[in-house]
């Protein structure tokens, strides 16, 4: 049978990871299926398929775009699919063979005031109603769907009425990506200077929160001056509006931004890390955590519900709202020893227990199920 997968978020990084791992796995666990891969131009031309059953299609066409939802159908059709697979909820509706969708999580819902976007408001009020009617009929139509969590089922259950029996929780995992004789964890001479830090990895999007973190390091500089704040992770926006609150911070020089780092390097700044952090408002998984659970850094993030679901007791949890709260429960962490060696032994554990392949496994299961129908 003929799958067709849309690859063109390939370089993004959660959707992107995601992607990335499904080519990953497949190549391994599926040998009867043909696999049709959509890529924009740069990684049509510089991807090598593993596999002479799989193809790759040059789909150069942007996602969340009107070219998508005109074009893109006619481009997947061409390809005569018994299943398409469209990892992301930006689904071209006028495709009208079965397909089934991930939707990682639904942040975009929850930001209704425009902080979430680039774009002018009337533009972002637009672009809000072209989201939602896609996912209504996206939701509708796919023959089953993909989610993180059971958080995200919920959110999707309840915003949208979606039947639940559609709703496949795969989750991810934080095994870090590459290849693991590439991380040499050679302490470089930026970390040496800026140890002891806490450590944040990721987009510095609203819903992130990041700057409510770097409140935070007002009340953790009164009780220990030396720890230090290092942001790591770049976007067009976000990041450089948040060097400019840094600036005027009275603690700036507490602050960090590294910008993006490669995988090679970062298992470093995982490991010398005095722990992880995050103050997220939302998730649908949340990656970063476990990568830093899977090479012994303690983790100290916000008390959501799909933190609870995926980290369960291995981490420690503070209000996200108040960076009061999150100053204090980092520095009391940070000196109870037994809980630091406590949670690190359990974050190990827990870590090892989600799995890409699995994931890969499971969404295999549907691809199968779907296809006898």
């Amino acid at each position: 049978m003929r799958i067709g997968i849309d690859a063109r978020l390939w370089n993004e990084t959660g959707v992107g990871r995601y992607i990335r791992s499904l080519f990953h796995y497949l190549k391994e666990l599926d040998e009867d299926n043909q696999y049709v891969w959509f890529f924009r131009s740069h990684e049509f031309e510089n991807i090598s398929l593993p596999n002479p059953k799989w193809k790759k299609v040059n789909a150069d066409i942007r996602w969340h775009t009107l070219s998508e939802q005109l074009f893109l159908p006619f481009i997947f059709y061409k390809e005569n699919l018994d299943l398409l697979h469209i990892p992301y909820f930006s689904v071209p509706v006028l495709y009208p063979k079965k397909f089934v969708v991930t939707i990682h999580d639904l942040i975009f819902n929850h930001y209704k005031t425009g902080r979430a976007t680039t774009l002018h408001p009337l533009l972002f009020f637009f672009k809000k109603i072209g989201y939602h009617l896609v996912n209504h009929i996206s939701i509708k139509r796919a023959a089953k769907i993909f989610t993180l969590s059971q958080t995200s089922k919920k959110e999707i259950q309840d915003h949208y009425r979606a039947d639940p029996s559609k709703i496949i929780v795969t989750y991810e995992s934080g095994s870090l990506e590459g290849n693991n004789t590439e991380f040499k964890n050679k302490i470089s001479s930026s970390i040496i200077n800026l140890k002891p830090y806490i450590l944040y990895v990721g987009n510095a999007h609203p819903h992130k929160n990041v700057e409510t973190l770097v409140q935070s390091m007002e009340y953790i500089n009164k009780v220990d001056k030396n720890l230090k704040l290092v942001l790591i992770g770049s976007d067009k926006f976000f990041y450089p509006r948040l060097a400019e609150t840094i600036k005027k911070s009275p603690n700036s020089n507490s602050i960090a931004l590294i910008g993006e780092v490669p995988n090679h390097e970062l298992i470093g700044w995982y490991k010398n890390a005095s722990c992880f952090v995050t103050a997220s408002k939302m998730e649908g998984f949340g990656i970063p955590p476990l990568e830093a659970m899977s090479v012994g850094c303690p983790v100290i993030v916000s008390d959501i519900p799909v933190f609870h679901e995926i980290y369960q007791d291995a981490a420690v949890y503070f209000d996200h709202n108040n960076p009061e709260n999150i100053a204090e429960t980092i520095i009391k962490t940070l000196q109870n020893k037994e809980l630091l060696k406590e949670k690190i032994k359990k974050g190990l554990s827990l870590s090892s227990s989600y799995s890409w392949k699995k994931m890969t496994s499971e969404t295999l299961e549907i691809y199968r199920e779907l296809l006898k129908t």
